[in-house]
């Protein structure tokens, strides 16, 4: 990539004119300002020197926990933070300081599990609970710090783990209350971002991915148990039919995704009504999704045009930019 100090040592060399490098800086910028056009941006390790540190990271962490007691953890948080403000305030190296800050957090949570007097048959999930809180919290304290879009993901799983702990209902329903936590506040980033140029875009990215199958996954278990009716399957489907709308209007690939198994089970169903061998049905469940996911990624731009193309211009005016303007 050419620096400033590149094309003013150009300009000085009479290499180019004043009015090229001129035209070259607006010709960057407007690359740089380019709307996210259809591309959702997936990035999480960016070489393979970050990979190879955070091997040797894993293999520590997992040492300190291993050893067990509470001075390996705590030993585990403090060596945890030391990495993180390193490899991000120092190297600039993401993915490790990603490792280091969810080490911190799971050695936080060990700590405190530790000091609470471990395990307890009766009483497992209010013993959790303070694991789950320490863990959110550190996690918390490291996007606020190093603002990893990546820890955005384990933020999410942790919510849920304490909503499981705290929560006086169903385990499945508090999984959804997380995971509708969770999706909100990555609807309320996109929309903030519509030209997915921050890093709000890219924390969002990672709300979805976690909050989706969160969010889902308890609705979807609770219609497709073997022998269900009719009205399962269509429910199951209509789930999935409002999951890909959902996706659609937002430019977002994640809630599709987190659908896919169930309508895998729905086609199986379906295969087995219809007495269709029990060797193809597998196959064909595996066939027709991935047709189907192949043909909306191909045209998946041109869907969200003609989905927005019936939709208010007021509401369209509030999404993310699309590529194809309608």
């Amino acid at each position: 990539m050419i620096r400033e100090s590149d094309l003013e040592q150009a300009v000085s060399q009479n290499v180019i004119s004043a009015e090229q490098a001129a035209k070259l800086r607006a010709l960057a910028e407007a690359r740089i300002r380019k709307p996210h056009e259809t591309n959702e941006r997936f990035v999480v390790v960016n070489n393979l020197a970050e990979l190879f540190v955070s091997i040797g990271q894993v293999l520590f962490f997992a040492a300190l926990l291993i050893a067990g007691g509470s001075i390996g953890a705590g030993f585990g948080v403090i060596a945890g933070w030391a990495m993180a403000e390193f490899f991000a305030g120092h190297r600039n190296m993401r993915w490790p300081a990603v490792v280091a800050s969810i080490a911190a957090a799971l050695c936080a949570a060990w700590l405190v599990f530790v000091a609470t007097g471990g395990f307890d048959r009766d009483e497992w999930q209010a013993k959790l609970l303070l694991p789950y809180l320490a863990a959110l919290i550190s996690i918390g304290l490291s996007i606020w710090r190093y603002r990893l879009p990546f820890l955005a993901l384990p933020f999410a799983c942790s919510l849920a783990g304490l909503a499981g702990a705290l929560l006086p209902w169903p385990r499945e329903l508090s999984l959804v209350t997380a995971g509708a936590i969770a999706l909100l506040l990555a609807v309320v980033l996109d929309l903030s971002d519509r030209d997915r140029m921050t890093r709000k875009s890219a924390f969002a990215f990672w709300l979805y991915v976690a909050g989706a199958p969160l969010f889902l996954h308890p609705i979807y278990s609770s219609v497709t148990s073997p022998g269900q009716s009719l009205v399962a399957i269509a429910l199951v489907l209509g789930i999935a039919a409002a999951s890909c709308l959902f996706g659609l209007l937002l430019d977002r690939r994640s809630p599709i995704v987190a659908s896919l198994i169930y309508l895998g089970i729905i086609i199986v169903w379906s295969a087995r009504a219809l007495a269709i061998s029990p060797s193809l049905q597998t196959a064909l469940a595996l066939f027709i999704l991935g047709s189907g996911v192949m043909l909306l990624g191909i045209w998946w731009k041109q869907a969200r045009a003609a989905l927005l193309s019936v939709v208010p211009a007021a509401f369209v005016n509030r999404l993310p930019l699309t590529e194809v303007r309608t």
